[in-house]
């Protein structure tokens, strides 16, 4: 399956781009994941899966709309171009988004 498919559209991308891709995030110090909110790394999470938007809003009980909210915020932390490579990023450092925890409220 091409990628494009997997990761929920997009223009595509050539082998040499897609390879430079691949590089660039697998090779990629882990990110500071700490600097998302629990929503925005559940999104992420579920875009290693490759669905679309629609998709991923009936799984978390959102709207379309607050996803691609969500993925805007979550590439402009994270520093990456494109939703693609915020899923590709996603897959390679599951376990490490997974370990980050939200600070616990301040009782007051």
């Amino acid at each position: 399956m091409h990628v494009r498919q997997r990761v929920g559209g997009g223009t595509g991308t050539d082998d040499g781009g897609m390879r430079r891709i691949l590089t660039g995030v697998k090779d990629r110090a882990v990110s500071d994941f700490s600097v998302l909110t629990d929503r925005e790394r559940e999104v992420l999470l579920l875009l290693a899966t490759g669905e679309q938007n629609r998709i991923l809003a009936r799984e978390l009980g959102i709207s379309e709309r607050t996803v691609r909210a969500h993925i805007t915020n979550l590439t402009r932390k994270l520093g990456v171009r494109s939703r693609m490579e915020a899923a590709l990023l996603a897959n390679f450092h599951a376990d490490a988004i997974l370990s980050v925890r939200e600070p616990a409220a301040e009782e007051g």
